[in-house]
């Protein structure tokens, strides 16, 4: 936990400096998927750029992990899981992306893919319903703040337009818990666009 938190205050940092380097060469823009955000990225080279997404996702997403985030946890272990209302979720995202030039002919404009490595951080509240056998009456809700945190490995594509200030990127990310299911494996994606400035 503290070697993660370090890497996303290094981030933050790195963005500072690319303020102060690059001042011009940013973008801000909006994505759908997993999870749909705001994404804001800044350019530290040519190269290599820092993204920073604040998102969300439907509340009904992936409803199997809360019934198996609630099966996990040993204090419930003699309760019955019966079942879960998602009241919200936020996403933060950090990321540091390296991009690589796909040569094209006779197309106007840029396209590259990149890869990168990241942290992410999940923040919901979920309202679980479930059953004790041993009482009456047997139903029960507990309200759960649940929150993953984890490194993040991003792979995708994105196009430039020559004469627009505009680019079109899609992207798939696999993500490892650190907290709360250390271990567990998540697949995220989406495709988005965002508007360059200077």
């Amino acid at each position: 936990m503290k070697q993660f938190l370090t890497a996303i205050v290094i981030l933050f940092a790195l963005s500072a400096q690319a303020q102060r380097k690059y001042p011009n060469l940013q973008g801000i823009g909006f994505r759908v998927g997993a999870p749909t955000a705001i994404t804001y990225k800044k350019y530290v080279s040519k190269w290599n750029a820092l993204e920073f997404t604040v998102g969300t996702v439907p509340r009904g997403w992936n409803r199997t992990y809360y019934q198996n985030q609630f099966n996990s946890w040993t204090k419930y272990d003699n309760y019955i899981y019966l079942s879960h209302q998602v009241e919200s979720v936020v996403y933060f995202q950090g990321r540091y992306l390296m991009h690589f030039n796909v040569p094209l002919e006779g197309m106007m404009g840029r396209l590259n893919w990149y890869w990168g490595l990241g942290g992410m951080v999940k923040i919901a509240k979920v309202q679980y319903k479930y059953a004790d056998p041993e009482t009456t009456p047997s139903t029960r809700e507990t309200s759960v703040t649940d929150i993953d945190i984890g490194p993040e490995g991003i792979i995708g594509a994105e196009f430039t337009f020559e004469d627009i200030p505009m680019a079109l990127f899609a992207e798939t990310s696999l993500m490892i818990e650190l907290a709360d299911r250390p271990g567990a494996a998540r697949m995220f994606g989406g495709m988005g666009v965002r508007y360059n400035f200077h």
